[in-house]
């Protein structure tokens, strides 16, 4: 997980997306971003790691912010692009480093959406954190 310093591009106008407020709507999210993920031309192997890091993200959202989140999906050359935007401010405990496995109870969220997705990056300011996932399709060996 990486963090970026500047706001990222807007998603294209086509984008899919759907919003969620409680946790009633994690399911609903999960699914709507798989099948949009799938429409959109990921594999359909990748199709389970995307939802898990979706349902990790969605999760920490209910609990860390107030207001739920939008979750946004579309199709970037060879890859998809999952965006969840919040209403929260993240504030890294440690500093940029190698993931590292964490070792209390909770925090395995954000460990488990970077082990699963190819790139994953935030922005934050105070009030608002969008969150990047891509998933790119495996190249075929011949």
């Amino acid at each position: 997980m990486r963090q970026v310093v500047r706001p990222f591009a807007q998603p294209p106008s086509g984008a899919a997306a759907i919003s969620f407020t409680t946790a009633d709507d994690l399911a609903a999210v999960r699914e709507f971003a798989g099948a949009h993920a799938h429409a959109s031309g990921l594999a359909a192997g990748r199709v389970p790691g995307l939802k898990l890091a979706v349902s990790e993200l969605v999760t920490n959202t209910l609990r860390h912010t107030a207001g739920g989140g939008v979750v946004r999906v579309w199709a970037d050359g060879g890859a998809v692009v999952i965006e969840l935007t919040d209403g929260g401010t993240f504030r890294r405990t440690a500093p940029e480093q190698p993931a590292a496995r964490p070792t209390a109870a909770g925090g395995w969220g954000l460990y488990i959406t970077g082990e699963v997705c190819d790139e994953f990056s935030y922005y934050t300011r105070p009030g608002r954190t969008v969150w990047r996932l891509v998933f790119r399709n495996p190249v075929a060996t011949p």
